[in-house]
């Protein structure tokens, strides 16, 4: 530990993300970290509440950060599912598209390719039938490299890497104001319980999900509209009846909702086959973190979700759970963006905002680019 400060390094924020900076700086044999999390365990918000989709990197502008970190982060975090025992399964995707859709669909399969996405193929109706008998569209893609990830073995084989080089993680406490000192920062902290004090660290790293960018003005003010904001949006989640088990063997997307910047109301599943639908989008404006689903809601995703899967009956459908997505209020062409920076402005401060999906997928790629900026 440096003598004049607490912590070498503070982490603000415990989800896939905080926990992926946190395991890339033990593995390079930092001890000296701190993390800081508001909720009552690592991995609560975001990062728990979402389809759990490891990403093929179809979707974004090749120029993004999305683009850059999903890339990145797909096969390496394939390999430490496998190296860590973190259940995953390579099942593939079918993108697929309604009669007037295949110009959109070949646009999304020109995108793929400009991506050097692997394990592409286009579909027709008769193949989409032969390869998954409930589905029905005009003609698909097919994403080979797609697959589906337990979020929470995931984070937790991050948390124990980073546990066992002996990194100390403050649970129930809100980061409420910080100072630039030297070089240093100092954080104010409350909680637990009614417990108010100051620690310092050379470094910060604000992972700090859907506060990320409160945490950030805290040093910045938040008066600059020129700084990174977001933009809550809540996805809900409706599961399917029993009967629904192993039905269907690939994940199934409809073609992405360009209105609400979403991937649209998709079919997933988890270990056991047991399958859902979700998430819708609809944006929060007065970013409030309810967590509500509501019954009748099912209609719409009945309505979404029957246009591809014919046998679906409404009483399939049963209220799942919802997750909010911390999206940049700037847009490029209806895409919001990753916000990854070692503020130059105000250095050893690095701040990771609007990481919404493919979060989880490029957790392992973000870990290691923000460890590499410190340690190396």
């Amino acid at each position: 530990m440096t003598a004049d400060v607490d912590y070498d390094i503070i982490i603000v924020g415990a989800g896939a993300v905080g926990l992926a900076v946190a395991r890339a700086l033990a593995v390079r044999e930092e001890t000296s970290v701190l993390i800081i999390e508001k909720e009552m365990g690592f991995g609560q918000g975001t990062s728990s509440r979402n389809s759990e989709v490891i990403h093929s990197g179809i979707y974004y502008p090749a120029s993004s950060l999305k683009a850059k970190y999903c890339l990145a982060g797909r096969e390496p975090l394939y390999a430490f599912c496998r190296e860590n025992d973190v259940w995953n399964s390579k099942c593939g995707k079918l993108v697929v598209a309604k009669a007037g859709q295949e110009s959109q669909l070949e646009a999304l399969h020109r995108q793929a390719e400009t991506n050097a996405v692997p394990e592409l193929c286009m579909m027709s109706r008769s193949e989409i039938a032969a390869a998954e008998p409930e589905v029905s569209a005009e003609s698909a893609m097919f994403v080979g490299c797609t697959g589906i990830v337990s979020a929470h073995e995931l984070m937790s084989a991050y948390h124990r890497v980073s546990a066992e080089a002996d990194h100390d993680m403050l649970l129930k406490a809100v980061v409420v104001d910080a100072d630039r000192k030297g070089d240093s920062y100092a954080l104010q902290v409350e909680g637990p319980g009614d417990a108010a004090y100051a620690v310092t660290a050379r470094w910060v790293v604000n992972s700090a999900g859907l506060h990320s960018d409160t945490i950030a003005q805290l040093l910045w003010g938040s008066d600059d509209p020129s700084r990174p904001a977001l933009r809550y949006s809540k996805g809900a989640y409706f599961k399917l009846s029993g009967k629904w088990r192993h039905r269907v063997e690939r994940l199934v997307y409809p073609l992405p909702d360009a209105e609400h910047d979403s991937l649209g109301i998709h079919l997933s599943f988890d270990q056991a086959g047991d399958m859902k639908l979700g998430p819708d989008a609809a944006w929060v404006d007065n970013r409030s973190e309810d967590y509500t689903v509501k019954a009748e809601d099912s209609d719409l995703f009945y309505r979404e979700a029957k246009q591809y899967l014919p046998a679906l009956e409404r009483d399939d459908l049963s209220p799942d759970y919802s997750g909010i997505r911390p999206k940049l209020e700037e847009t490029a062409d209806g895409h919001s963006d990753f916000y990854i920076r070692h503020e130059p402005d105000c250095p050893g401060w690095i701040n990771l905002i609007g990481i919404d999906s493919p979060g989880l997928t490029a957790s392992l790629a973000i870990g290691e680019e923000v460890a590499g900026w410190i340690v190396d």
